[in-house]
Formats: structure tokens, sequence, C-alpha cells
């Protein structure tokens, strides 16, 4: 759930004056705050976390100074990018621990392996396309990198959603649901 806080946003005032001060209600450092309690279980599950866990301290107090509009509304895009580095490298990474871990199971978990495997590829193209936008001048490319990152995300998310449960992962295991009983007449 934190990393829907992360991605999402909710600005506020309404009509703030100046018009760059405006804050976000779904502040990131809250959402990181729990995916670094999140992370715990996983660290837990495999040491290989570990390295995810601290990348995700770190996104998480780059994102304290960087919910200030005060600070925030200095920043070029190429500012943007760098200050979203540490988010982008921290998804990146835990795709890919999740789908090696994935791989290595027995039997073989095909959807976290195939579909975190993609999300490294999706991550590595939301880290390296603003380069070539920014630094290289390619104008025609902002739209398509905006929306590359923004499926990126989703489907990270999504994929997250959908794994969270596996033992492997730490989580409690499958859903058990049992049908109501009905009452006797």
């Amino acid at each position: 759930m934190g990393m829907v806080i992360v991605v999402l946003f909710a600005y506020f005032p309404a009509r703030p004056s100046p018009d760059w001060q405006h804050y976000d209600a779904l502040a990131d450092p809250v959402g990181w705050l729990l995916v670094v309690l999140g992370m715990v279980p996983l660290a837990r599950a495999d040491d290989a976390f570990a390295t995810s866990r601290w990348l995700a301290v770190l996104a998480g107090a780059v994102s304290i100074p960087m919910w200030f509009p005060q600070l925030n509304h200095r920043l070029d895009a190429s500012g943007e990018w760098f200050a979203s580095l540490p988010q982008i490298v921290f998804c990146l990474l835990l795709s890919r621990e999740i789908g090696l871990l994935g791989a290595a199971q027995t039997p073989r978990d095909h959807y976290a392996a195939k579909r975190f495997g993609l999300l490294v590829w999706g991550f590595g193209l939301v880290a390296v396309l603003p380069v070539v936008t920014l630094g290289g001048g390619v104008d025609q490319l902002a739209g398509p990198t905006q929306l590359v990152s923004l499926l990126v995300s989703v489907l990270f998310i999504y994929s997250l959603f959908r794994v969270h449960r596996r033992e492997w992962l730490g989580g409690p295991g499958p859903l058990e649901i049992h049908p109501a009983r009905k009452a006797a007449p």
C-alpha cells in the first residue's frame, strides 16, 4: 500500500498563491515508511532483500525534503529525474530480487519470475528514457516517457498485490475462503 501512496498524489490547496505552493495530501514520506515496514518480512524471508530495504530508506529520506513545495518547485526536469532515481533503483532492484527468487522456487513460480523480470526491463527504461529525452533534447519522447513511467509503476503495484501472500516472500500463504454454512430449517 505504501507504493500506492508514493505514486499517487492529491494536491492541496485548490488554488494556491503563488501557484507552485501546493502540498501533496498523500505524502511520499508516509508511503515510504509503509514500504520500509513492509520490507521487514521480506528481509526476514531472504537476506537478498536487505539491499532493497536500505534503498527504500534512502528513497524515503530523499522524499522528505521533496514533499515541501518551497524546495521541489526550484528543480528543473533533470533535477526531478535525479531526485527520483532512488525510487526507480529501489523498484528495479526489488523487481529483480522477487523475479530471481520466484524462479528459484520449487516448483518454479512462473508468474513472479516472468512478471518481475519484465518489470526490471521496464524500470530500466524508466531510468534511461529521461536521459535521452532531457539530455539528448529529444522532446518528442516526453509524452511516451511519462506514459511508460506510469504504466510500469501501475504494473509494479498490481504485481506486488498479486504476490504479496506468497510464503516464500514472508506472506501468510494462500487465502482460504470457506463457504458460509446454511442454517438448518
